[in-house]
C-alpha cells in the first residue's frame, strides 16, 4: 500500500480533503498556465491525474473515444454525469456543431463555477450545474442521498449520457437508482457511455495472480480498496450490473471495453481512459444513423 493509499484508508474524508489539496494549491504559486488554452489550476484537478500533461492526454482520447469508438453524432443532446473540472468537456468544443447541446452534472461546486467561467464562454450551448448530492469522499456535506436524485430534465432529453469515473464511487443500489434515471432521460435508441471496475471471474483472477496490486476488501455486491471510506473506489459484480442495465431498460453494446485495472491490453489512444472498464449501452429503441466526425 502507498502512503497516500494508507491516508485515506485511516483519516476522515474532511481531513484528507485538505491534506489532497493543499501540496497543489502550493504548486499552483509557482506553477501558473500561461498559454492561450482552456486548462485549470492544478488544485482543482480532483477527479483524476493532475499535470498539464496528463490534463491535455486525457482530453485527446476523449476526443479519440467520441469520434471513433462512439462515433458521436455531432449535433448530440449530451449530459455528463460527473462532468469535473472538464478534462473530458473541453475536447467537445471542438467536434461539435451549433445544433449540439451540452450539460455537465457535477456534486463540487469549485469545480462547476470554474468549467461555467472558462468553458461557458467558448460555446454557451455548454452549461454546468451543481447538484448537492452525498458521496463520503467527494461531498460530505452533501443534501441530497444518491438513492434520491431525480435528474432534473424531462422523459427522452438526450442523445448521450456519459459517467467516467462516477459509478466507481458509488453503492450498487445507488447505481441501479442512477441507471433508471439515466434510462429515464435517454431517447430511444440513445447511448450511455460509462466506465467501472467490473469484477468477473477473468478480474478475480486477475487479482489472484497478482496482476492487480491493490487490495479489494468485500462488501454486498461490491469490493472496495478502501474499507474506512468505500466511495474513494469500487468495484462492481459484473453478473449484478448486467441485470440492472436491463431493469433500467439499457441493453450492453458488446464487447466491453476491458480496463488496464485487471490485466486487459487496450487501444494506445486510450490508455488513460480505458484504465477502467468501458460499457457502452443502449436505450429501448432503434439505433439512431451515427454521423462520422
Amino acid at each position: 500500500m502507498n502512503f497516500k493509499q494508507a491516508i485515506k484508508n485511516t483519516v476522515p474524508a474532511p481531513v484528507f480533503s485538505v491534506i489532497r489539496d493543499v501540496p497543489w494549491a502550493i504548486r499552483d504559486l509557482f506553477d501558473r498556465n500561461t498559454q492561450d488554452e482552456v486548462m485549470p489550476p492544478l488544485r482543482l484537478m480532483r477527479d483524476g491525474p493532475r499535470g498539464r500533461q496528463i490534463w491535455t492526454q486525457a482530453g485527446q482520447e476523449t476526443l479519440h473515444f467520441y469520434r471513433d469508438v462512439l462515433r458521436l453524432d455531432r449535433s448530440s443532446t449530451m449530459l455528463d454525469i460527473g462532468s469535473g473540472i472538464g478534462r473530458r468537456t473541453v475536447p467537445l468544443l471542438s467536434l461539435v456543431d451549433d445544433k449540439a447541446r451540452y450539460i455537465g452534472l457535477d456534486i463540487d461546486r469549485d469545480q462547476v463555477r470554474w468549467c461555467t467561467r472558462n468553458i461557458t464562454p467558448r460555446n454557451f450551448r455548454f452549461t454546468f450545474i451543481h447538484i448537492d448530492v452525498f458521496n463520503k469522499f467527494y461531498n460530505h456535506l452533501g443534501a441530497i442521498p444518491p438513492s434520491k436524485l431525480v435528474l432534473p430534465f424531462p422523459d427522452n432529453s438526450f442523445d448521450v449520457v456519459s459517467l467516467w469515473s462516477v459509478f466507481t464511487h458509488m453503492y450498487p443500489d445507488d447505481v441501479a437508482h442512477y441507471l433508471k434515471e439515466i434510462g429515464r432521460v435517454l431517447r430511444p435508441g440513445g447511448r450511455l457511455a460509462a466506465s467501472y471496475f467490473l469484477v468477473n471471474d477473468e478480474s478475480k483472477a486477475a487479482v489472484g495472480n497478482g496482476s492487480f496490486k491493490l487490495a479489494l476488501h468485500p462488501g454486498d455486491r461490491y469490493w472496495t480498496t478502501n474499507p474506512n471510506m468505500p466511495e474513494d473506489m469500487i468495484a462492481l459484480d459484473e453478473a449484478w450490473l448486467r441485470s440492472a442495465y436491463t431493469d433500467a431498460g439499457l441493453t450492453w453494446t458488446e464487447p466491453v471495453l476491458r480496463g488496464r485495472w485487471a490485466g486487459a491490453e487496450v487501444d494506445p489512444g486510450l490508455f488513460i481512459l480505458n484504465w477502467q472498464d468501458i460499457v457502452v449501452a443502449q436505450a429501448g429503441g432503434p439505433t439512431p444513423a451515427p454521423t462520422t466526425a
